[in-house]
C-alpha cells in the first residue's frame, strides 16, 4: 500500500484505512482524489471531479490489476459488507439492456468478425452465446460504466447455470482503450455474477474452468463447455461464487486451466480445492509451456 501511495501527490490520512491525495488524472489544485483499501486486499479510487478511473490508475503510472491483493503492511484496513446478488428487477434491466443491443450478421458485422478471427467462434456459436455488439451511442443504464461506452465492443453476457444473464463483460474492438475487458458496475449494495457459463453443443461433455472470457469462448469454439471468471484473484474470499461452480458442475466432468503464470496457477489450486472441498472431482488442464493461455494456444497450435 505504501508503494501505491507513494505515487500520489499530496496524500494523507483521512480516516483509518482511508486517505486523500491529489488526482493524477486532472489538475488537482486541492486532494480531491479518494482512496481505501479493504480487509480483502483491494484498493479503491475516486475522484470527487469525476475523473474516469482508467484515467486515474493510468496517471499512477499502474494497471487496474495492481490494485489487488495489496499488503496493507500494518495499517488499517476497511472491512466491506458483502453485497447481495444482483436483483430481479436489475436482472430484467441487464435483459432488456442486451436486447437492445445487435447481434449478428449485418447489424454486428465487426463484433462477428472479430469473435470468429480472435476465438474460432462461428455465427451459430455466437448466436447461441448471444454475443452482442455495442457501437453507440444509445441510452444506457447508469450501471454501464462511461469507459465501457466510449469505444465499440464485443460484449459477452455472464450467464447463470440456469441460463439467466446476470453480468457482462465488453471486449475493446477499436484497439485504444487501455482497458481490453470492462464490466458492468456494481449497483449500489448489489453485485453482478462472477461467473459467466458458456455451454457448447454438449452439455454433458467436458466443462473448462478458466480465467476472465477470451479463454472460456475459445474452449467453446473447440466444442466444449466452458465457464469463465473474472476477479480470479478473490476467489479464495468468495465462497458465494465457489457455491455456485460446485453446484452447477455437481455431475459433469471437470478440468481447470489457468494461465500459464503465476497467478494462473494460483487460480487453479484455488478453484480444484474449492471443487474437491464441495465433493466435486475436478482435474487440472496444464497447458504447454510457451503458450500464455488457452486462447494463444488454441490460436497457435
Amino acid at each position: 500500500m505504501s508503494a501505491i501511495l507513494g505515487r500520489l501527490e499530496e496524500w494523507r490520512d483521512y480516516q483509518p484505512g482511508e486517505w486523500v491525495a491529489r488526482c493524477p488524472a486532472h489538475d488537482d489544485g486541492k486532494p480531491s482524489l479518494w482512496i481505501n483499501l479493504k480487509t480483502s486486499g483491494m484498493v479503491g479510487l475516486a475522484c470527487r471531479a469525476g475523473c474516469a478511473f482508467e484515467d486515474i490508475v493510468a496517471g499512477m503510472g499502474l494497471l487496474p490489476r495492481n490494485l489487488f491483493n495489496v499488503d496493507a503492511e500494518g495499517l488499517v484496513a476497511v472491512a466491506e459488507a458483502r453485497p447481495e446478488p444482483v436483483s430481479p428487477y436489475l436482472t430484467a434491466g441487464l435483459r432488456v439492456w442486451l436486447d437492445g443491443l445487435p447481434a449478428g450478421e449485418p447489424d454486428a458485422a465487426p463484433a462477428v468478425a472479430y469473435a470468429q478471427k480472435r476465438f474460432g467462434l462461428s455465427s451459430a456459436e455466437q448466436a447461441r452465446l448471444d454475443l452482442r455488439w455495442w457501437s453507440g451511442p444509445q441510452p444506457c443504464p447508469d450501471w454501464v460504466p462511461t469507459s465501457f461506452v466510449r469505444y465499440p465492443r464485443l460484449v459477452v453476457p455472464m450467464l447463470d447455470f440456469a441460463g439467466v444473464a446476470r453480468g457482462a463483460q465488453g471486449r475493446d474492438l477499436s484497439g485504444r482503450c487501455p482497458v481490453r475487458w470492462i464490466s458492468l458496475a456494481n449497483p449500489d449494495g448489489f453485485e453482478w455474477q462472477r461467473y459467466g457459463v458458456f455451454p457448447g453443443p454438449d452439455p454433458d461433455g467436458p466443462w473448462v474452468i478458466a480465467e476472465g472470457l477470451s479463454d472460456p469462448l475459445a474452449v467453446v469454439a473447440d466444442g466444449f463447455n466452458a465457464v469463465g471468471v473474472r476477479g480470479a484473484a478473490l476467489l479464495n474470499k468468495d465462497p458465494v461464487t465457489l457455491d455456485a461452480l460446485a453446484a452447477g458442475l455437481a455431475d459433469k466432468d471437470v478440468r481447470v486451466c489457468g494461465d500459464n503464470d503465476r497467478s494462473g496457477l494460483a487460480f487453479a489450486q484455488t478453484i480444484l480445492a474449492a471443487l474437491h472441498e464441495r465433493g466435486v472431482p475436478a482435474r487440472r488442464l496444464t497447458l504447454p509451456a510457451g503458450f500464455k493461455d488457452y486462447a494463444v494456444w488454441r490460436e497457435k497450435r
